[in-house]
């Protein structure tokens, strides 16, 4: 692991210009809501700026991946990133309705053009550490979306929103200068599958689906989307009302998820590079102890209760995710990621969509914790669905697996969740993604 970064510069320059860029996307993030609610006084312009996130990813994902998968990755990426850098920038100045939903928009669509570009960049750079890549990429993410709230907190105490703001685009420009100086595209002597593959996005779907697996990880993902956003609506009120708590008790709860995400990312990327069957098995044990994370926190009496089951499902969650997009680098041909990843991300978007609609309706309906059960039932059909199918698939790795890879007590977490469904559930948190 540490000798793929040593000796791998152009990898760890888009690393570190990545993590920094995470660190900055969350402090932007929390003074963003801050700066609409301050100025517009209602939960409507919040829910209208967090729509702004991912509409666009409903409405173009799927042409931008088109992109990434016919012109440069690079140009693509600097330029998603100075659209970020431009939103961000003029927010720091903005205080009314229009220019506030206006610029997160933009930075929504910049995010957009940059996703499926970056992760079909990320198996170019990083050559055959891969996997290695791919686990330290979640990871730095999520690290810089745990520390960055902590970054506004700070800076919001000292000059209010403008200045996170401002620092979340400038965390962006120097993202789009690193990216300028890496080599993040195929070689050309590199690329004669292209002409296999075509340039339509039809073709390179089909193509895409057509590998062993992907298409029933995507679609049980997508399902799983839906209960993360069920679980992202309840978060709130269930840490302040359900369980009594205050504020600070919601952000312990997210910290502890977070934890999780970053213990689980690193740890897979400790592991180093595994064959398609591990994968698989890796991917099934987090469907696993996603289940049994959202089952905790439906039925958790405790704060104390609570942490534990929200780090189980944070942890569940990155190895689900990490796993993921393992088994797509290493199945997928590279001339048609751009067009899977984003497609995935359309299909995510509007699942999570879905997910935040009808938690409204749910909670208003039955309450919180039904509504997390609810999630818990979707997350089980998800769950039957993948060990119905990829096991399928396990016969088509690519290498026999290692004793020391396989899934066993030296994935899972020390700390076994509190409660456990018989019925095993993915639960992915898209909501938290960001850049």
């Amino acid at each position: 692991m540490v000798n793929t970064l040593r000796s791998n510069r152009p990898l760890r320059r888009l690393l570190a210009a990545w993590v920094q860029s995470c660190v900055g996307t969350g402090a932007g993030y929390v003074a963003l809501l801050l700066l609409t609610y301050r100025h517009l006084h209602t939960s409507w312009a919040v829910a209208a700026v967090l729509l702004a996130e991912f509409v666009p990813a409903i409405a173009f994902g799927s042409w931008f991946g088109g992109w990434a998968d016919r012109y440069s990755r690079r140009l693509l990426i600097v330029a998603g990133n100075l659209m970020q850098a431009v939103a961000y920038g003029a927010l720091a100045f903005a205080h009314t309705g229009v220019p506030i939903v206006g610029l997160a928009l933009l930075a929504g669509v910049g995010n957009s053009l940059q996703r499926p570009s970056l992760r079909a960049a990320l198996p170019v750079v990083a050559g055959d550490a891969r996997q290695v890549a791919a686990a330290w990429f979640d990871t730095c993410r999520w690290v810089g979306l745990t520390v960055g709230p902590l970054v506004a907190a700070a800076l919001i105490a000292i000059s209010g929103t403008a200045l996170p703001l401002a620092v979340n685009a400038v965390s962006f420009v120097i993202a789009a200068a690193a990216v300028a100086t890496i080599a993040v595209d195929t070689p050309a002597g590199a690329r004669t599958e292209e002409h296999m593959t075509g340039s339509g996005l039809r073709d390179g779907l089909a193509i895409a689906f057509a590998a062993p697996s992907i298409a029933t990880v995507i679609a049980c993902s997508a399902g799983a989307v839906i209960a993360g956003g069920l679980l992202n609506v309840c978060e709130p009120i269930f840490a302040t009302h359900v369980l009594h708590g205050s504020g600070s008790d919601y952000a312990l709860l997210v910290t502890c998820y977070g934890v999780g995400m970053v213990a689980a990312a690193t740890r897979v990327a400790r592991r180093g590079e595994a064959a398609a069957g591990v994968l698989i098995r890796r991917y099934l044990a987090a469907v696993v102890l996603s289940a049994a994370g959202l089952s905790g926190s439906a039925i958790a009496g405790s704060l104390a209760v609570a942490t534990v089951a929200f780090a189980v499902t944070g942890y569940a969650n990155a190895l689900q995710l990490v796993s993921a997009t393992q088994l797509i680098q290493l199945r997928v041909a590279n001339a048609v990621q751009g067009r899977l990843f984003g497609a995935k991300d359309t299909v995510e978007g509007v699942s999570f969509l879905l997910g935040l609609v009808g938690a409204g309706a749910l909670v208003t309906a039955v309450g919180v914790r039904l509504t997390l059960a609810t999630g818990a039932l979707i997350c089980a059909a998800c769950a039957v669905v993948a060990a119905a199918m990829l096991h399928r698939s396990a016969s088509a790795a690519t290498a026999p697996v290692p004793a020391r890879d396989a899934v066993g007590p030296d994935l899972l977490p020390v700390v076994p969740p509190p409660v456990t469904f018989p019925l095993p559930a993915p639960v992915v948190d898209e909501s938290r993604r960001s850049a």
